[in-house]
């Protein structure tokens, strides 16, 4: 529930552990464009965009956590290399 409430309800991706949030932001000029900064354990690690055909804020959200939900999976899953 980190990323969005309904996490678990959306299958549509992993489930993302407790330590991964993600920050929405948006255009202010109202052109559909909608930005997630993802942490873990709040430290900034990427950023992911929406942009388009977007109903609300709530949706955008959503999309954006399922988005999130995918990288961090493919993130956690390459090799480690350094600290």
């Amino acid at each position: 529930m980190n990323l969005y409430p309904l996490e678990s309800t959306d299958p549509a991706a992993p489930l993302a552990p407790a330590d991964w949030t993600m920050d929405l932001g948006a255009d202010a000029k109202g052109d559909n464009y909608y930005f997630a900064d993802v942490k873990r354990r709040g430290k900034h690690v990427c950023r992911l965009s929406l942009a388009g055909a977007v109903s609300s804020e709530d949706e955008a959200r959503r999309l954006l956590a399922t988005k999130a939900r995918s990288w961090i999976h493919d993130y956690l899953s390459r090799p480690v290399s350094g600290d």
